[in-house]
């Protein structure tokens, strides 16, 4: 879990990166030096990851996990272009659309189909309270809030999600994964930090 989060929490950094190469936006120093600390951070979790007893299996979950921040960093550059064009682009329709995607893409390795209904209501569950709401939401409140405050607010799941796990499943992140989130962590919290203290200077 803690592997997981700490490697979905870098979307706000690799936002900022792809918009820097795709829509040629000028990025702070302050940013470059998040990027490469949290780039550090996550270098540190997939060594450990290569040379453990899981070995192979951990850095591919990992890897597929690295797919949801690209995800995001593609949604959010495209949303930002599209705005300076003029143009308003709603991402609300496109949960729906990643989720019949997903399901189709997933539904292969799932059979044969042996889920129980408690097995079907608990992921009814997991797909409208953990996954469906969270998104919709999220779009909504980019809307009203701005970028630092809503990736402040994303790295609330980073800290509850590996809290919930430890302390509900006793699934004890290890020290050098507590170290490659520090790192990450750190990053992008000082970079927000010191950009929100930057703007309230010039205001």
């Amino acid at each position: 879990v803690a592997n997981v989060l700490v490697t979905m929490s870098i979307a706000p950094l690799l936002t900022a990166l792809l918009a820097r190469f795709a829509i040629g936006h000028r990025l702070p120093m302050r940013t470059w030096v998040a990027i490469a600390v949290a780039g550090a951070g996550i270098v540190v979790m997939y060594g450990t990851q290569l040379s453990s007893a899981g070995g192979t299996g951990q850095l591919v979950g990992t890897l597929i996990a690295l797919c949801v921040p690209l995800a995001s960093a593609v949604n959010w550059t495209v949303v930002q272009r599209s705005h300076a064009q003029g143009k308003e682009v709603d991402l609300v329709p496109s949960v729906l659309v990643g989720a019949v995607l997903s399901s189709l893409v997933t539904l292969p390795l799932a059979l044969p189909l042996q889920a129980t209904p408690h097995d079907l209501g608990l992921l009814a569950m997991l797909g409208s309270v953990q996954l469906a709401i969270p998104c919709i939401l999220s779009v909504w409140c980019a809307r009203v809030l701005k970028a630092p405050e809503v990736s402040l607010l994303q790295l609330l799941e980073v800290l509850f999600g590996i809290t919930l796990a430890w302390l509900g499943a006793n699934e004890a992140p290890g020290m050098v994964v507590l170290l490659g989130g520090t790192l990450v962590l750190g990053a992008l919290v000082s970079n927000e930090a010191l950009g929100w203290w930057q703007r309230r200077a010039v205001l």
